[in-house]
Protein backbone atom coordinates (compact mmCIF):
# COMPACT_ATOMS: atom_id res chain seq x y z
CA UNK A 1 0.00 0.00 0.00
CA UNK A 2 2.72 2.43 1.00
CA UNK A 3 4.97 1.44 -2.24
CA UNK A 4 1.64 2.10 -4.22
CA UNK A 5 1.40 5.76 -2.74
CA UNK A 6 4.94 6.25 -3.44
CA UNK A 7 4.83 5.56 -6.87
CA UNK A 8 2.00 7.43 -7.44
CA UNK A 9 3.70 10.72 -5.89
CA UNK A 10 7.34 9.73 -7.87
CA UNK A 11 5.09 9.75 -10.87
CA UNK A 12 3.52 13.12 -10.09
CA UNK A 13 6.47 14.60 -9.34
CA UNK A 14 8.33 12.93 -12.99
CA UNK A 15 5.51 13.71 -14.85
CA UNK A 16 4.89 17.68 -13.14
CA UNK A 17 9.03 18.21 -13.99
CA UNK A 18 8.49 16.87 -17.67
CA UNK A 19 6.49 20.24 -18.06
CA UNK A 20 9.21 21.75 -17.77
CA UNK A 21 12.01 19.65 -19.32
CA UNK A 22 10.74 16.97 -20.90
CA UNK A 23 14.22 15.22 -21.54
CA UNK A 24 15.55 15.29 -18.28
CA UNK A 25 12.95 13.80 -16.21
CA UNK A 26 13.14 10.75 -18.97
CA UNK A 27 17.40 11.23 -18.88
CA UNK A 28 17.09 10.68 -14.76
CA UNK A 29 14.95 7.80 -15.03
CA UNK A 30 16.55 6.11 -17.83
CA UNK A 31 19.90 5.72 -16.02
CA UNK A 32 18.32 5.08 -12.48
CA UNK A 33 16.54 2.01 -13.82
CA UNK A 34 19.47 1.24 -16.28
CA UNK A 35 22.29 1.35 -13.66
CA UNK A 36 20.25 0.97 -10.18
CA UNK A 37 17.56 -0.94 -8.63
CA UNK A 38 15.11 2.48 -7.46
CA UNK A 39 13.20 1.95 -10.67
CA UNK A 40 12.18 -1.18 -12.64
CA UNK A 41 10.46 -0.02 -16.21
CA UNK A 42 8.30 -2.67 -17.42
CA UNK A 43 7.95 -3.06 -21.09
CA UNK A 44 7.26 -1.24 -23.42
CA UNK A 45 9.00 1.56 -20.69
CA UNK A 46 11.60 -0.74 -20.67
CA UNK A 47 12.84 0.85 -23.88
CA UNK A 48 13.97 3.87 -22.30
CA UNK A 49 17.28 1.81 -20.98
CA UNK A 50 18.59 1.14 -24.66
CA UNK A 51 22.05 3.13 -24.42
CA UNK A 52 20.79 4.62 -27.82
CA UNK A 53 18.10 6.03 -26.38
CA UNK A 54 19.75 7.26 -23.35
CA UNK A 55 22.12 8.55 -25.81
CA UNK A 56 19.31 10.56 -28.04
CA UNK A 57 17.91 12.01 -24.78
CA UNK A 58 21.33 13.59 -23.98
CA UNK A 59 21.40 15.09 -26.96
CA UNK A 60 17.90 16.25 -26.62
CA UNK A 61 18.19 17.41 -23.47
CA UNK A 62 21.55 20.11 -24.69
CA UNK A 63 19.45 21.21 -27.51
CA UNK A 64 16.55 21.93 -25.11
CA UNK A 65 18.62 24.06 -22.58
CA UNK A 66 20.74 25.93 -25.55
CA UNK A 67 17.18 26.77 -27.13
CA UNK A 68 15.96 27.86 -24.06
CA UNK A 69 18.66 30.55 -23.16
CA UNK A 70 18.44 31.93 -26.86
CA UNK A 71 16.11 34.87 -27.07
CA UNK A 72 13.96 34.20 -29.67
CA UNK A 73 14.46 30.90 -29.73
CA UNK A 74 12.69 30.06 -26.51
CA UNK A 75 9.50 30.88 -27.71
CA UNK A 76 9.76 28.65 -31.00
CA UNK A 77 11.10 25.21 -28.60
CA UNK A 78 7.79 26.38 -26.26
CA UNK A 79 5.50 25.62 -29.14
CA UNK A 80 7.04 22.89 -30.24
CA UNK A 81 7.51 21.35 -26.70
CA UNK A 82 3.46 21.79 -26.16
CA UNK A 83 3.22 17.85 -27.59
CA UNK A 84 6.51 16.65 -26.97
CA UNK A 85 6.20 17.43 -22.97
CA UNK A 86 2.60 15.90 -22.09
CA UNK A 87 3.99 13.15 -24.36
CA UNK A 88 6.74 12.95 -21.99
CA UNK A 89 4.90 13.16 -18.25
CA UNK A 90 2.79 10.61 -19.90
CA UNK A 91 5.32 7.99 -20.40
CA UNK A 92 6.99 9.06 -17.20
CA UNK A 93 3.98 8.68 -14.96
CA UNK A 94 2.68 5.05 -16.59
CA UNK A 95 6.28 3.99 -16.67
CA UNK A 96 6.49 4.24 -12.65
CA UNK A 97 3.57 3.44 -11.56
CA UNK A 98 2.77 0.42 -13.74
CA UNK A 99 5.18 -1.90 -12.28
CA UNK A 100 3.73 -1.35 -8.16
CA UNK A 101 0.12 0.44 -8.66
CA UNK A 102 -3.35 -0.66 -9.59
CA UNK A 103 -3.72 2.29 -11.82
CA UNK A 104 -4.57 1.67 -15.43
CA UNK A 105 -2.36 2.77 -18.19
CA UNK A 106 -4.59 4.66 -19.63
CA UNK A 107 -5.50 6.43 -16.57
CA UNK A 108 -1.77 6.90 -15.56
CA UNK A 109 -1.08 8.14 -18.74
CA UNK A 110 -4.23 10.56 -18.73
CA UNK A 111 -2.81 12.14 -15.13
CA UNK A 112 0.61 12.31 -16.63
CA UNK A 113 -0.66 14.01 -19.88
CA UNK A 114 -2.98 16.28 -17.55
CA UNK A 115 0.08 17.36 -15.01
CA UNK A 116 2.77 18.00 -17.68
CA UNK A 117 0.61 19.39 -20.13
CA UNK A 118 -0.78 22.14 -16.77
CA UNK A 119 3.02 23.03 -15.80
CA UNK A 120 4.03 23.43 -19.68
CA UNK A 121 0.71 26.26 -20.15
CA UNK A 122 1.93 28.05 -17.14
CA UNK A 123 5.20 27.92 -18.21
CA UNK A 124 4.48 29.01 -22.04
CA UNK A 125 2.04 31.65 -20.64
CA UNK A 126 4.08 33.15 -17.62
CA UNK A 127 7.06 33.77 -20.40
Amino acid sequence: MIQSIAAVFTAFGLSTSAGLNAYLPLLIVALTAKYTDLITLQAPFDALTNPWVIAVLVVLLIIEVVADKVPLVDHANDVIQTIIRPAAGAILFAGTTNAVSDIHPVLAMALGILSAGGVHATKATVR
